[in-house]
């Protein structure tokens, strides 16, 4: 069983991600990565490292992608490492297009480190 304590944290980074999108950021979003993350988008390459993570998310949220909301099904795990089942929604808007959403699940692995709690493995796929 996850610690209360542990699962705000993790509810505050998810709530920072989501921030990132909102105000048109970048850095916000891959902050809450660990430095050697890596993100596995949907038909897409693997993305290693937190800069690249951080250029990546940039190019979505270029792309038209304007709002992350995630919400936290199950987080399990002890000691230094938790995984996270949960659902989204993403908010896009592409320039000159009609606003849509696109529902995702998604999977988290975090791992404690020097730095707090951190995004350390992220997997998601498009939801019915």
């Amino acid at each position: 069983m996850v610690a209360d304590e542990v699962r705000k944290i993790i509810d505050a980074n998810n709530k920072q991600f989501s921030e990132g999108f909102l105000k048109g950021d970048a850095s916000i979003t891959a902050s809450i990565y660990a430095g050697d993350a890596v993100v596995f988008p949907p038909d897409a390459p693997m993305i290693q490292g937190r800069g690249a993570i951080e250029e990546f998310w940039r190019t979505v949220m270029a792309s038209g992608v304007k709002g992350a909301e995630l919400t936290t099904l199950e987080l399990s795990g002890d000691g230094d490492y938790l995984h996270e089942k949960g659902t989204g929604i993403l908010r896009v808007h592409p320039p000159g297009e009609t606003p849509a959403e696109q529902r995702i699940k998604f999977v988290v692995v975090w791992k404690h480190t020097a730095d707090g709690w951190k995004n350390l493995w992220d997997i998601w796929n498009a939801s019915p």
